[in-house]
C-alpha cells in the first residue's frame, strides 16, 4: 500500500504521526522509573493490510522460565532479525519492523493497573484485557498476584498483524 506524499496526508494522518514522538517520550519516561509502553495512536480497529512475510525471532530475556520474582515484573526480550519502530506504527506492513505485544495469562492483567502505560495505551487502543502494545523490548507488569503466570510476547508488523515469531515464559510470583 503506497502512502500519499508527507504534504497530502489526512489530519488523522498526520496527528497519528505528531503522537508518535510523544507517546516514545512518555515509554522512555515509563522505562526509567514505571511501566513502559509503546504504539503511537494508530486505530486498531483499522483493517491490516497484507502481513508481512515473517521474519525476525524473540526469546526472554527476563523472567527466565521457572523463575520466582516479586509482585514487579520486568520483562525484558532479545529481538533477532527485527526492528522496534514507533514512527511506523499503524502504517502498512514491512518485513522485519514493527512493535511488540505482550500477553500476561492470556491478557489478563494487560490493563493499566498492572502493565501502566502500556496498558493505558491498550486501552486507548481497544485492546485491553487482550495484550499491552510497546516499541522497547521491556515491560514492567506491578502488582500481580502470588502464583503461577505466562507471559506471552508476538512480534507484529507496524499493522498490527502477526509478524509470525512468538515466545513464552511461565513465573512464579511470591
Amino acid at each position: 500500500m503506497e502512502h500519499p506524499p508527507k504534504d497530502q496526508r489526512s489530519t488523522q494522518q498526520r496527528s497519528k504521526l505528531l503522537a508518535v514522538p510523544v507517546l516514545a517520550a512518555l515509554l522512555g519516561l515509563a522505562a526509567c522509573g514505571g511501566s513502559n509502553d509503546g504504539k503511537n495512536g494508530a486505530n486498531a480497529s483499522s483493517t491490516p493490510t497484507a502481513a508481512a512475510t515473517p521474519t525476525g525471532k524473540v526469546s526472554f530475556v527476563d523472567p527466565k522460565s521457572g523463575a520466582t520474582t516479586s509482585k514487579v515484573v520486568i520483562a525484558k526480550v532479545k529481538l533477532v532479525g527485527f526492528k522496534l519502530d514507533a514512527a511506523d506504527v499503524g502504517m502498512a506492513a514491512a518485513p522485519g519492523v514493527g512493535h511488540l505485544h505482550f500477553s500476561l495469562d492470556g491478557g489478563k492483567f494487560d490493563l493499566p493497573q498492572y502493565s501502566g502505560a502500556n496498558g493505558q495505551l491498550a486501552k486507548k487502543l481497544g485492546v485491553d484485557g487482550k495484550y499491552s502494545p510497546s516499541v522497547t523490548p521491556t515491560i514492567t507488569y506491578r502488582g500481580l498476584p502470588a502464583g503461577q503466570h505466562t507471559l506471552r510476547v508476538e512480534l507484529a508488523n507496524n499493522d498490527h498483524s502477526p509478524a509470525g515469531a512468538s515466545a513464552e515464559t511461565a513465573f512464579t510470583v511470591q
